[in-house]
């Protein structure tokens, strides 16, 4: 056989060690890409990018949503006297300043306009939700939706989604992208990355026509999908030929409801860590992608549904708030100050986990006998969850979005 002929059939994947594809990540993206918004058009990374960074305190420097104060620039939040409080308690501060420093010194990034920042904390509501609103040179609008942050009351809302079909941050992104919608005119982009790209869609599923027909894109970056019961609703919008929804190949909380209508993106770490958005790769002004997410690696999705799917909403409830009061027996309110707390506070959990009612008690270990044997499992498909809190959520929703009015830009 010829050397021709062989070389005419190997390809690189025949070679294990061939050299990988050059990619990059957000922050050298932020650093090189040096194209503006009318040469580039905005897409997936860019909102990714504005995802990370709504996870930074910008209400330092942003102006609040109770005000129509003039927007300030990204470049205006490279102050030295604002880095501790734009970076406290957020998790991996190191990559978030080169993530900062990049984006104020890019041409594509520094002219951008941010404003209508809200931050709110309902410990009564289980409520954690912030977002704010990015105007482009262009005056096309970005709104974006944070994420869970490192709260507890943030992580408890989350898993809140399990017995319950719709929680409190979801009618809050709806109040908001109409504030917003009413204040600035031109096309919209929104989305956020895990919880905020829920949010996300929740808003432009439940806003009204006029606002969603302005809508350009939803992007979704690894957060839970919408329910069945809440895509049933008449008063939902079906915004799905706008989503556009990415998971990084391990993914575990983007697969959470979904609808099987993603884009797999590369990251260069392993497991859970890939949820986080500094580790997804990028390549020529777009994500590298994959054309599947990789066997096995999202077990702890199966085996939670594995395990809903058969508790009652009660017990679904019983646990998860049995769960996260004995967490948050110290009085710690964030996980950051949590392993430290743990270790000096075992009394407390002990005592805690003593007061809790025997039959309370026997139920919880009943469940976590159960998602221990769904984690055993190895499961292929996911199972549809129907949620039994359906009645009620129709005139719940109608009821809160219904009420909002809320005044125009003068």
């Amino acid at each position: 056989m010829s050397n021709e002929h062989i070389n005419e059939n190997l390809q690189a994947k025949d070679f294990p060690f061939a050299k990988k594809e050059k990619t990059i990540s957000i922050i050298e993206y932020a650093q090189n890409c040096m194209s503006t918004f009318e040469q580039l058009p905005f897409g997936p990374v860019d909102s990714l990018v504005l995802s990370q960074l709504a996870y930074m305190n910008l209400g330092c420097i942003v102006p609040g949503v109770e005000n129509d104060d003039e927007p300030v620039f990204v470049r205006d939040l490279y102050r030295a006297e604002h880095f501790d409080a734009l970076l406290h308690d957020v998790r991996d501060a190191k990559s978030n300043r080169k993530l900062l420093n990049a984006l104020c010194a890019s041409p594509r990034y520094r002219n951008i306009r941010i404003n209508y920042f809200i931050d709110n904390i309902d410990e009564k509501l289980e409520k954690q939700f912030c977002a704010m609103t990015f105007i482009l040179p262009s005056n096309q609008v970005y709104v974006a939706y944070r994420g869970t942050d490192s709260t507890i009351v943030g992580w408890k809302e989350d898993f809140n989604m399990f017995f319950r079909s719709v929680i409190p941050g979801q009618i809050s992104a709806v109040h908001y992208l109409q504030t917003v919608a009413a204040r600035l005119g031109g096309d919209i982009y929104i989305g956020g990355h895990s919880k905020g790209g829920n949010l996300a869609l929740f808003a432009a599923a439940f806003a009204p026509q006029e606002i969603t027909d302005r809508i350009i894109t939803v992007f979704n970056h690894d957060g839970p999908g919408l329910s069945v019961e809440i895509q049933q609703l008449e008063e939902y919008n079906d915004v799905s030929g706008l989503v556009q929804t990415t998971v990084p190949q391990a993914s575990l909380f983007g697969l959470i409801f979904s609808s099987g209508e993603h884009s797999v993106v590369k990251s260069d770490r392993m497991g859970i860590m890939q949820h986080d958005p500094f580790s997804w790769e990028i390549t020529d002004n777009d994500f590298a992608y994959s054309d599947q997410l990789k066997t096995g690696a999202n077990k702890i999705v199966f085996a939670m549904y594995d395990l809903m799917k058969t508790l009652s909403r009660e017990d679904r409830e019983l646990f998860i708030d049995t769960i996260f009061t004995v967490i948050a027996s110290p009085g710690v309110s964030s996980f950051t100050e949590w392993p430290a707390m743990a270790i000096r506070e075992m009394d407390t959990f002990a005592d805690t986990l003593k007061n809790i009612e025997p039959e309370v008690a026997e139920k919880v270990k009943t469940v976590a006998k159960e998602l221990v044997k769904a984690l055993a499992k190895n499961m292929i498909n996911l199972p549809q969850i129907n949620l039994p809190d359906v009645n009620g959520i129709k005139e719940f929703i109608s009821e809160k979005v219904s009420s909002i009015n809320l005044p125009k830009k003068q």
